[in-house]
């Protein structure tokens, strides 16, 4: 990670906005084994994500944590536009006013969506450039399920 400017200059934390690294692997395309393995880890890690949650009550999950930036329905949200943001990225987002603005249910249809998008990723070879960034499907399915599971982690943290 580094971080760099509105003109794309390197420059420390301080002063500009984080960018992910994007590693040589990241330029090869994904392959249909990997989109299968793909969605078996997607699946486990968004049980492992819901599991905790389910049994906590709405009150629990809206419940405000000193020196946390969200609740676990804010982390939830969080996650879902996350998944949208990685899919925009490489121009397979659905548009963002169709987002639901309840937690449980961005998370189901952004998730679904990213879902059905995997197949099409197949064999793409394409990689974007965005805001000093680059980004390619392989990228964009490592940052989706490292997300998730460092925010499975948070909301275990929480509970």
């Amino acid at each position: 990670m580094y971080y760099i400017n509105d003109d794309l200059d390197k420059v420390s934390e301080a002063d500009g906005y984080s960018v992910e690294s994007f590693f040589p692997y990241d330029w090869k395309p994904l392959t249909a084994l990997e989109i299968k393995h793909a969605l078996v880890m997607l699946a486990w890690s968004r049980e492992d994500l819901l599991k905790p949650v389910l049994a906590l009550s709405h009150e629990k999950r809206e419940a405000e944590y000193p020196g946390e930036r969200w609740s676990i329905n804010g982390i939830l949200g969080h996650v879902g536009g996350a998944e949208l943001f990685y899919l925009d990225r490489i121009g397979l987002a659905f548009p963002r006013e169709q987002m639901p603005e309840e937690p449980q249910a961005r998370l189901e249809k952004v998730h679904d969506h990213f879902v059905s998008m995997l197949p099409k990723m197949e064999g793409m070879k394409k990689v974007v450039g965005l805001e000093g960034e680059l980004w390619s499907p392989r990228k964009v399915l490592r940052r989706a399920l490292w997300h998730e599971r460092d925010h499975t982690e948070h909301i275990r943290k929480l509970i």
